[in-house]
């Protein structure tokens, strides 16, 4: 689907305040291992920590599952409003209704691991198949960074922007010469300050990429809506 805008970025949108508070929130949940794909039998079940396959080929992270009626009023408050500030700045507009447990990911560098430097490779949110209760899908999906961007290197988050390559297609244009990543956008530095609010639509491809100094750390979430028509 081609867009006027993939990914849409708040420098700074929540305080310093805000992000102590979202991290001494999380710390009361229990860390394991990122996951990867979801289980749809049941998505509000206690052992919602469990969901997904382990494959560090796809994926390595650490993350804790952070139940949203337990969340701060306020600071979901806030989350929400950037999503629709979002939606309409980008012209997205897309209808939601339903907001998923909030992942919160730690992406670290480990020296001593077979694979060195925590990631998730290339993948979207949204899926083929019904992700919530009464047929919803994602929608909408948002990362606040919480991470300073002086405590890490790599770890940036990238998506990519097709469109560009479509216009090739059209004009039968030899694609072998073309390199995909001349369509691949990274966030900017001011995107990696404490606070920053990066949301995207669900289906966009998107990857963070590995860690080789420090730790990164991000709250995520997906707003969830009816199929689209």
């Amino acid at each position: 689907m081609n867009l006027r805008n993939y990914a849409m970025i708040y420098p700074s949108y929540f305080t310093e305040h805000e992000c102590d508070r979202i991290v001494q929130f999380a710390n009361r949940y229990e860390e394991v291992i990122g996951g990867v794909g979801q289980r749809t039998d049941d998505l509000d079940a206690p052992d919602v920590q469990e969901q997904g396959t382990i494959d560090d080929s796809i994926r390595q992270s650490d993350i804790r599952w952070l139940i949203h009626e337990e969340f701060p009023e306020d600071l979901a408050k806030k989350i929400e409003d950037g999503i629709n500030m979002a939606s309409v700045d980008a012209d997205w507009l897309h209808q939601w209704d339903y907001v998923e447990h909030h992942q919160y990911t730690t992406y670290r560098h480990r020296p001593e691991a077979r694979v060195q430097g925590d990631f998730y490779t290339w993948h979207t949110d949204s899926g083929d198949s019904e992700q919530s209760h009464g047929g919803r899908y994602r929608k909408l999906s948002s990362t606040i960074q919480l991470s300073s961007p002086d405590d890490y290197e790599g770890g940036n988050f990238q998506w990519i922007e097709p469109k560009g390559m479509f216009d090739l297609l059209r004009n039968n244009e030899n694609l072998q010469s073309v390199s995909v990543d001349d369509y691949i956008k990274t966030v900017p530095f001011s995107g990696k300050e404490r606070g920053s609010l990066i949301v995207f639509p669900s289906f966009v491809h998107h990857q963070v990429t590995p860690v080789t100094r420090g730790t990164r750390i991000s709250l995520v979430s997906w707003f969830h809506g009816n199929p689209y028509v």
